[in-house]
């Protein structure tokens, strides 16, 4: 079986109201990519495109950079070669994650479709049926925080997680007016996406000590793994990566600082499942849990995150999933719904799901 053609439709579906440490959004862009074979079946995976101010990759770089660099590479190769055909792409392509996330996220759906199993049984099968879900609020004022933070608990969602920003004054006054309205039950976690400062952290968690956070998220640049061993070992509760792990390295040097007490793991920034599973593994053997991260996926690549989260081993809290109360459409012909909390891991082969090309056709950019 050969790789004989592969498609790209960029899309974007708009977002409702959404501001993190590194710009505000109105839409979720992504690039959908079909790999079709010379037997008749086709894959289908999505490149996330929404945040250029963090991956450095847009809609247009990655549609032409499939269509340009890798595409070419790929035709001809038996698409259930995934290490030589990710081997070629980072050949092909440096420092490039999300163009390289979308042809392997295809990949397993192809390789799902062709052998009738779901992706998880490809990732090596499956701990749980249901997956704990979390939500992030963004960036906004206190009251308008505090509101939206109602929004998601009306929506049957149980884990709320608060963007932080460099006014980390105003940050203060926003934690404590979200713990206020959603009251002492409900989780909170905070994410100041690497805005803040080392002292600067210690001081706030200080500060919010009350408010009882349950973990506090990549407060410093990635780079700073030293400062974020400092926070980990000055603040009362748990402290998770997530702009410092891209690959099973860095897992490596996070566990070795002692930086982290678990990891946020992004297919966007691991190329997709086939490094993501090697980044989980490397985390689990060095004792660090993780959780699937959100990048407000507005179609395939968050379905791709609930077969992954179904695969881990360790599972400790919810994966993210912001999208479900942010992304105002779907290209799915039945789109992601919650069951008390969770999501359930669809048992279709590949993904499990199936595009609706009349709203594709309508979000394309």
């Amino acid at each position: 079986m050969k790789i004989t053609k592969i498609e790209t439709i960029p899309y974007g579906i708009p977002i409702k109201n959404f501001t993190d440490a590194y710009t505000s959004f109105s839409k979720s862009n992504a690039v959908l990519i079909k790999i079709f074979t010379d037997e008749g079946h086709v894959g289908i995976g999505e490149a996330c495109a929404w945040e250029p101010e963090f991956y450095g990759e847009t809609h247009e770089s990655i549609n032409a950079a499939i269509l340009n660099y890798a595409a070419p590479r790929l035709i001809g190769e038996d698409p259930f070669n995934i290490n030589r055909i990710m081997m070629i792409l980072d050949q092909v392509l440096a420092r490039i994650t999300c163009v390289k996330e979308g042809i392997d996220l295809a990949l397993h759906d192809l390789m799902g479709k062709i052998l009738d199993v779901p992706v998880y049984k490809l990732l090596g099968g499956k701990f749980r049926d249901k997956i704990p879900v979390a939500s992030e609020i963004g960036i906004d004022s206190p009251k308008n925080m505090a509101d939206s933070a109602l929004e998601v608990l009306n929506m049957g969602i149980k884990v709320i997680k608060i963007k932080g920003s460099d006014q980390m004054d105003l940050d203060i006054k926003r934690i404590k007016a979200v713990r206020e309205a959603v009251g002492e039950e409900t989780e909170l976690r905070l994410d100041p996406n690497a805005a803040w400062n080392t002292m600067g952290t210690i001081k706030i968690m200080k500060a919010v000590e009350n408010c009882h956070l349950h973990l506090l998220e990549q407060p410093i640049p990635a780079w700073d793994l030293k400062g974020m061993a400092h926070i980990r070992q000055n603040i009362g509760v748990p402290l998770m990566a997530d702009e410092s792990l891209w690959t099973p390295q860095d897992a490596i040097k996070i566990h070795d600082y002692g930086a982290a007490d678990l990891l946020n793991l992004k297919i966007a920034k691991t190329c997709g499942l086939h490094l993501g599973k090697k980044v989980e593994a490397v985390a689990e053997a060095l004792g660090l849990p993780c959780i699937v991260g959100t990048e407000l996926e507005p179609g395939i690549s968050a379905v791709a995150k609930i077969h992954l989260a179904a695969s881990m081993k360790t599972h400790p809290i919810a994966s993210e999933f912001t999208e479900l109360t942010q992304v105002d459409g779907t290209i799915l012909t039945e789109a992601l719904h919650l069951q008390d909390g969770h999501l359930m891991v669809p048992e279709g082969p590949g993904f499990g799901v199936d595009i609706d090309e009349d709203a594709l056709k309508e979000y394309a950019l």
